[in-house]
């Protein structure tokens, strides 16, 4: 089969339709999956967790209505994983802290979509959907990751002290979300390593600014760069 050697599938910025097959699992030589930017729907095939050579997967602002496949962490390659502005849902799997290799993870700004008159769909995105359960201790074994993305999620807990193993972490976004506690001091250290730049901005966001305006922080940081409101939504830099 002349697709089955295919390390590149390019379909990013049109109008393609329809559902992924899971005819994709024999692309097995596939190293880059690009196709955000489109009109995709319906489920994440789990036929996507047999490719073992991808590094790079763009499924970004589509219309997928999915979770994560229980067995993601079969992409053993995988590197940069782009989810945002899809209709997500679901805990996070086990499986996924098992992705040694892994350096960007966006799985921000989930969309919820409802139905409207004439049978259309209008999306928009809030904070009370989307991904949901905690972040593990096991995050401490991506000590590759780079970027982690999940604000704008129902994602709840605190965050472990073992985040402050993911030594290369350069930007998190974790406001709009329902994690509650405080920044851990071996979170707040990386900001001497990575997590940081020359403006001291978007860098590392969180619920940190008075509750409704008035109230105690829905989450406690000395160390973040930008605050936002957990009531209101309303950040720093929107004011």
């Amino acid at each position: 089969d002349e697709w089955a050697s295919l390390k590149g599938l390019h379909l990013f910025d049109n109008s393609f339709s329809g559902t992924m097959s899971e005819d994709i699992a024999d692309l097995k030589d596939l190293v880059f999956l690009r196709a955000h930017n489109n009109l995709f729907s319906g489920y994440l095939p789990a036929g996507l967790t047999n490719l073992k050579k991808v590094r790079e997967v763009y499924l970004h602002k589509n219309q997928i209505y999915s979770d994560l496949p229980p067995l993601i962490g079969d992409m053993e390659n995988l590197e940069d994983l782009r989810l945002h502005e899809n209709e997500m849902f679901g805990d996070i799997p086990d499986s996924f802290y098992s992705i040694r290799k892994l350096k960007k993870l966006w799985l921000q700004d989930t969309l919820h979509c409802e139905e409207v008159q004439g049978g259309e769909y209008e999306c928009s995105i809030d904070s009370d959907f989307g991904f949901t359960g905690t972040i593990s201790t096991e995050i401490g074994n991506l000590d590759k990751l780079q970027q982690l993305l999940i604000n704008n999620n129902p994602i709840s807990g605190i965050i472990p002290t073992e985040i402050g193993l993911c030594e290369n972490l350069a930007l998190l976004h974790i406001h709009k979300t329902n994690i509650v506690g405080y920044a851990p001091i071996e979170l707040c250290l990386l900001r001497d390593k990575s997590l940081n730049n020359e403006l001291n901005q978007g860098v590392l966001y969180a619920d940190c600014r008075p509750n409704n305006k008035t109230q105690d922080p829905f989450f406690a940081c000395d160390c973040c760069s930008d605050c936002c409101d957990h009531t209101t939504k309303v950040c720093i830099a929107d004011d």
